[in-house]
């Protein structure tokens, strides 16, 4: 199992404007979750979990939450993994979105456009017990609240190589982004490359962050992450790809997944970013040998955060059924037994992310139980990265137009203005 992103990240504005034409953009009284007793039926579906591992906690969650309710019915519908984001849509736009839905923030965007969901900031008590960044996860720009309890969440870590950083003099892993590019200055003097991936306005974000600043891929309605401060990476990077801290894999990987982990696994650069569970689930398997070298510390600045989250259908008949479910359906306690059936994912409250023992597997390797802690450390601090509006491919491009900057054949800033400009030429709706 793993965190799904859409390839177009986000459904268009167009689409959230159909289905408010087709549904009605006015209040209802299915709008406020706060009316009514717990009673009646309501449908919960979830996205390509009904199988031989899940179907039992899923079954169980419902039994339960049945038992304490009597006379309440849940049914559980799932749905394959293809096609999902088409279904959806079609259920929202013929007014059958069911009263509880699991949907990652790009879709909930919409959705919530178009009054489809409940805002769990004025109608949920219990939003707070959840972790900050993945209740901003389901804010929105333009739009007020928040509508979607986060669920099973994800993050990244850096990794080291220390038998590469001592190479060029680096006792320890750097802590911070900038002593980052300073370590990979120092290694490269020494024949030691660091880096085997460039930027994009995604891992920018975390780069200012760390910088104590912050960087807005989209805001009020614009593109805006061709920042001074963005540029000023940048050509940090160019700096460094001059004198040799950066591999000629990550310029001709622009853009492509896992090319930075490929290059690590294979001992030829000093650092690199992945999940929790990398240690024993790659590392060990796939490049034994560097195994012993290997030390993981926690992200920079704002980490990213990876979300699956539940949200409330404002047209449910049973509101207030609907609300309780999802609030029970995300309790620690039932967070924490879903998070141990998928391994290297975190559950979504703050007070089940005390104890990642409660819910991690048994780490094959000490370094992984370091991990583990790390990952489970940071989730409140963890930011999702982007916007809804902005896709996977404005972020490819981007980093193709970065890659060039970093290769010198346009400045810095060039490189940022034209990924701003694409991402404005390309928005949908």
């Amino acid at each position: 199992m793993k965190i799904r992103t859409t390839a177009a990240a986000g459904i268009a504005v167009a689409t959230a404007l159909a289905l408010t034409a087709c549904t009605g953009g006015a209040s209802s009284p299915g709008d406020s979750a706060s009316d009514g007793k717990i009673s009646g039926s309501i449908s919960f579906q979830t996205w390509s979990l009904k199988n031989d591992k899940f179907t039992p906690y899923f079954e169980g969650v419902v039994k339960a939450f049945e038992k304490e309710h009597p006379g309440v019915t849940v049914k559980w519908i799932d749905q394959p993994a293809d096609g999902y984001e088409d279904k959806i849509l079609q259920q929202a736009g013929s007014g059958e979105l069911p009263d509880v839905v699991n949907l990652p923030p790009e879709y909930a965007y919409s959705l919530a456009s178009a009054r489809q969901l409940v805002d769990l900031k004025k109608e949920s008590k219990i939003l707070g017990d959840y972790v900050d960044g993945g209740v901003g996860a389901y804010k929105f720009d333009g739009l007020d609240g928040s509508f979607g309890f986060p669920w099973y969440l994800g993050t990244e870590l850096n990794y080291w190589n220390k038998d590469l950083l001592a190479k060029g003099g680096v006792t320890e892993p750097p802590k911070t982004h900038a002593a980052t590019l300073d370590a990979a200055a120092k290694l490269a003097a020494a024949g030691v490359q660091t880096i085997s991936d460039v930027p994009g306005p995604k891992s920018l974000q975390i780069m200012v962050s760390d910088q104590g600043g912050k960087l807005d891929v989209y805001k009020d309605g614009k593109f805006v992450f061709n920042t001074p401060e963005a540029a000023a990476i940048v050509q940090r990077y160019t700096e460094l790809y001059k004198a040799g801290a950066i591999t000629p894999e990550a310029l001709q990987n622009a853009g492509t997944a896992n090319a930075n982990v490929n290059n690590f696994n294979k001992g030829s650069v000093a650092w690199t970013t992945s999940g929790p569970n990398y240690i024993d689930k790659d590392v060990s398997v796939n490049a034994p040998s560097i195994l012993p070298s290997v030390e993981a510390t926690n992200g920079f600045g704002n980490p990213p955060l990876f979300v699956q989250g539940i949200s409330v259908s404002a047209k449910s008949k049973n509101s207030a059924t609907a609300l309780a479910f999802a609030e029970f359906l995300t309790n620690t306690k039932n967070q924490i037994a879903f998070v141990k059936l998928a391994p290297g994912f975190f559950p979504g409250t703050k007070a089940a992310n005390e104890d990642p023992s409660a819910f991690t597997e048994t780490a094959k390797n000490q370094m992984q139980g370091v991990a583990s802690g790390l990952a489970a450390s940071q989730m409140n601090k963890a930011r999702m990265l982007g916007a809804p509006k902005f896709t996977e491919a404005m972020e490819t491009y981007a980093k193709q137009q970065i890659a060039l900057a970093v290769k010198g054949e346009i400045s810095a800033q060039a490189a940022l203005d034209k990924a701003v400009e694409y991402a404005k030429q390309n928005l949908a709706g």
